[in-house]
C-alpha cells in the first residue's frame, strides 16, 4: 500500500475518534512545551551572559596582560617599552596596537617623608574635588590637575604618625619617584570612599606620571584584527615575556583568558539547562504511557476493519505500519503544537525578564525527533498487537 494511502486511513482513524486523540495529544503538547520553554529561556540567558562579560563592545578583540612582582620592594617594576615591541613581533600581522596601562586606582610607592622613607598607598585623581573631608589646608585646582603640578594630600592618619597633627604636616614635602610634591591639605576619607582602601597620598594623575623614570604600568594592552585567535595569540606573548620580558626575573606575567571564562560560563548554563530541560522531559514518558494505551483500545475496537483488511489481502507488515503511523502522526502533531505553544511562552515570560528567549535550529530538530521516537517507541506493541490478530478469530467473534 502507498505512503499516502496509510497517511489518509490513519488520518482518518485520528479524527474517527478526535475526543480522545485530543486529550492524547495534551500530554504531548505539555511535556514538548515545556522543554522548549526550558530550553528557549536557558539559551536566552547563555546568550545574554556571554554578551555582558564581552570585553569589547565595538567588536574589537582585546587581550591584557598583567605583571605581579614578587617582592614588595618592587614597586615600580612594569612593561616597559622594549616588552612592547616585543609582543608585536610575537604576531606582527595580527596584533593592531599594544599599549602598556596605568593603574589609576591604589599604588603602592616607596616614598620620602620627613627624611624617612615610607611605604604609601598612593591613589591618582583627576578631578579637583574628589570624595574625601579636609581637615586642614586646601584641595587641589583645577590647574594643578592639567598642569605637572607639585600638589599632594595626606591622610589624616599619615599626618598624625609622621608630624603628629595636621597643622605640622601642611607646606612639608614628599617625594615620590624623581618628583617632590608639596603637602596642601590633610583629608579623610569617607566611609563610602577611600576609607575601605586606607589611602595615604591623593597626587595627580598627570603630575605623578611626569615624575616617573619611565611610562611603566602593570598591564599591557593587546588589540588584534577581527577574527584573531586571542587566547592562542595572548599565550603565546606570554611565553616570550618570561623568555625575554624585560621584568622576567622580578615577577610573573599572567594572563587571564576571558575566551575561557566565557566558554565556561557557557557550558555551565547550558548543563543546567538540559538538566532542568529532562527533568520536564519526564511529562513526556507519561505523555508516551498514555499514547500506548490509547493505541492499545483503538487496536483493541478495530479488530473488523483489522480483519476485513486482511481478508481483501493486506499483510501484518502493512497493519503495522498503519497503526505505528497513526502513532507517529499523533505525537509529531503535538509535538508541533507543543514547540509553538512552548516558545510564545518563553515569550511571555521574558517580557518579565532582562533577557529575550532564543529557539533555536537544534530545539526545531530536537521537538521533531522527539516527537517522533515517542510516537515509535510507545506505539510499537499496540502496532505488534494489531498485525498479529488472528483472522479466524477475528471472524468468529
Amino acid at each position: 500500500m502507498r505512503l499516502s494511502e496509510l497517511i489518509r486511513i490513519s488520518f482518518r482513524a485520528l479524527a474517527a475518534n478526535k475526543r480522545r486523540s485530543f486529550l492524547t495529544m495534551i500530554g504531548i503538547v505539555i511535556g514538548i512545551a515545556s522543554v522548549v520553554t526550558i530550553l528557549s529561556l536557558g539559551n536566552g540567558i547563555k546568550a545574554e551572559t556571554v554578551k555582558n562579560l564581552q570585553a569589547d563592545t565595538q567588536g574589537q578583540q582585546t587581550a591584557e596582560i598583567t605583571f605581579n612582582p614578587t617582592s614588595s620592594s618592587e614597586t615600580d617594576a612594569g612593561f616597559k617599552e622594549s616588552d612592547i615591541t616585543l609582543a608585536k613581533q610575537t604576531a606582527p600581522d595580527k596584533i593592531k596596537k599594544v599599549v602598556i596601562k596605568h593603574d589609576k586606582e591604589r599604588l603602592q610607592v616607596n616614598g620620602q617623608l620627613a627624611n624617612a622613607d615610607t611605604m604609601m598607598s598612593v591613589t591618582l585623581v583627576n578631578k579637583a574635588k574628589p570624595n574625601i573631608q579636609l581637615n586642614a589646608g586646601h584641595g587641589f585646582s583645577q590647574e594643578s590637575l592639567q598642569t605637572d603640578g607639585e600638589d599632594a594630600l595626606i591622610s589624616k592618619k599619615l599626618a598624625k604618625k609622621v608630624f603628629h597633627g595636621n597643622t605640622a604636616a601642611l607646606n612639608s614635602s614628599l617625594e615620590l619617584g624623581t618628583k617632590n610634591y608639596n603637602i596642601i591639605g590633610v583629608f579623610s576619607p569617607p566611609k563610602t570612599a577611600y576609607s575601605a582602601l586606607d589611602v595615604d597620598v591623593l597626587v595627580p594623575e598627570k603630575a605623578y606620571r611626569a615624575g616617573q623614570l619611565s611610562q611603566e604600568g602593570r598591564k599591557l594592552a593587546i588589540t588584534y584584527k577581527t577574527g584573531s585567535d586571542v587566547s592562542k595569540l595572548t599565550n603565546n606573548v606570554v611565553r616570550q615575556l618570561k623568555k625575554s620580558g624585560s621584568e622576567r626575573r622580578s615577577g610573573q606575567y599572567e594572563y587571564f583568558d576571558y575566551g575561557e571564562l566565557l566558554k565556561g560560563i557557557g557550558n555551565v548554563i547550558s548543563a543546567l539547562t538540559l538538566f532542568v530541560s529532562a527533568i520536564a522531559g519526564i511529562s513526556l514518558l507519561i505523555a508516551g504511557v498514555g499514547v500506548m494505551n490509547m493505541m492499545y483500545i483503538s487496536a483493541s475496537e478495530r479488530s473488523q476493519e483489522i480483519g476485513i483488511r486482511m481478508a481483501v489481502g493486506a499483510t501484518p507488515a502493512e497493519i503495522m505500519k498503519q497503526f505505528l503511523l497513526e502513532s507517529v502522526m499523533l505525537t509529531l502533531t503535538g509535538g508541533v503544537v507543543g514547540l509553538i505553544v512552548g516558545a510564545l511562552t518563553a515569550w511571555i515570560i521574558a517580557m518579565f525578564l532582562p533577557f529575550k528567549p532564543v529557539v533555536t535550529l537544534g530545539s526545531v530538530i530536537g521537538t521533531f525527533a522527539i516527537s517522533s521516537i515517542v510516537g515509535i517507541v510507545f506505539g510499537l506493541l499496540p502496532a505488534k498487537s494489531a498485525a498479529n490478530k488472528n483472522l479466524i478469530d477475528i471472524l468468529k467473534s
